[in-house]
């Protein structure tokens, strides 16, 4: 689901002078192009920019190996399924590329909702993990988890950091007193559930009708209650970088880079903080996740290490940029006047760097200028 925003924070492209819509803010992962207003957490292909700079960081080597492992992707062609393709080859894993299509490196086509489908799969290919980012409802998760518990010997769900409570405050959904401390996989999380779902319901062919049942809560106790499985959860950050839908700092680059003497953001926008990953090293994440032995059976927050307010962002893409202009109040206009932005989105991640010594692969500058980079091409295209 174009929930992250993908389903997630997906918002940002609407603040500056783009039409209102409504806003669903999540933070899971890749769905395709089903739905444009949310947050979610996802990644796709990025180029090499001229005279970047790549930094290679191996899992470190006690995580290693569940030896002779064949790894099933499912959801191996939205934002962030190539990128887990591409790590888990790196790290000489054999990759099982599934997607309703069946296109790209390594693929197969598959009906996740063809549970028989899928265990012959699974032993034909000697399965021996699956790393899941399609979960988003019971009923298009609990079938194969039952049918593969026993079969496979690890599962890795791609959550979201929607989950925590002060997602629901966010979102008006409800009036907890805000954590204002990064939360930890421990911390509370939303009391109410189904996050998307609307008064009345979707029509039942409706393309986003999934969305009523969309909640990854009960997808996680689902996972914890089958421990055969060794179950790997982790909760996703918003995700940006080439190829995000959202095109979350679009609000960011798109002024700078038309070289615009100001940059209109609302006040209360740009002192809020969350929690942000860049594409290639969720991935990353994703894929150490399926084979470190410290993993398993554990809950973990992904995304940058200590997450900054929004002006930082700003000040962060000016550096790389060159961008030496002002920035300026803007009114809070829909989608953003909707929100609670008292609550923030930030989480502690240093859970999963401590347990499976990992770090992001990719230098920050680096994300910044694929991002941007990224974004004027795009801007080019539909000049």
């Amino acid at each position: 689901m174009e929930l992250a925003f993908e389903k997630g924070f997906g918002l940002v492209d609407r603040l500056v002078g783009a039409p209102e819509q409504s806003l669903d803010l999540s933070i899971c992962e890749n769905a395709g192009s089903r739905d444009r207003a949310f947050f979610v957490f996802l990644p796709p292909p990025c180029g090499e920019g001229k005279g970047l700079r790549r930094r290679h960081v191996d899992v470190d080597s006690s995580a290693a190996d569940i030896p002779g492992m064949a790894v099933l992707l499912l959801g191996s062609t939205g934002f962030i399924g190539p990128r887990i393709v591409h790590a888990l080859e790196a790290l000489g894993v054999e990759v099982v590329a599934a997607s309703r299509g069946g296109h790209g490196p390594n693929a197969v086509a598959l009906d996740r909702g063809d549970v028989a489908q899928v265990r012959a799969l699974v032993r034909e290919r000697r399965i021996h993990a699956v790393v899941d980012l399609l979960a988003f409802t019971e009923a298009d998760t609990l079938p194969l988890l039952d049918a593969l518990d026993g079969q496979v010997e690890r599962w890795v769900m791609a959550s979201s950091c929607d989950v925590y409570r002060n997602y629901e405050g966010l979102q008006r959904k409800a009036g907890p007193d805000p954590l204002l401390e990064p939360a930890t996989e421990a911390s509370p999380l939303r009391t109410t559930r189904h996050p998307y779902r609307t008064a009345p319901p979707r029509a039942r062919d409706a393309t986003e009708a999934w969305m009523d049942d969309y909640d990854k809560i009960p997808l996680e106790e689902a996972l914890r209650a089958r421990p055969g499985l060794s179950g790997v959860i982790l909760r996703l950050p918003m995700v940006f970088g080439p190829g995000d839908r959202q095109q979350r700092f679009r609000w960011i680059t798109a002024p700078m880079q038309a070289g615009k003497a100001q940059l209109a953001v609302n006040s209360a926008w740009a002192g809020w903080r969350t929690t942000y990953g860049y594409v290639d090293d969720v991935a990353h994440a994703l894929a150490a996740a399926s084979r470190h032995p410290a993993a398993a059976g554990r809950t973990f927050n992904l995304g940058e290490l200590n997450a900054p307010d929004h002006m930082t962002w700003i000040g962060r893409f000016a550096g790389v940029l060159g961008w030496r202009g002002d920035v300026v109040e803007a009114p809070a206009t829909d989608p953003l006047a909707a929100l609670d932005l008292s609550y923030p989105m930030v989480c502690d991640t240093s859970a999963f760097r401590n347990a499976c010594g990992w770090r992001e692969p990719t230098a920050p500058e680096e994300a910044l200028l694929r991002t941007a980079a990224d974004e004027q091409r795009r801007q080019g295209s539909n000049a």
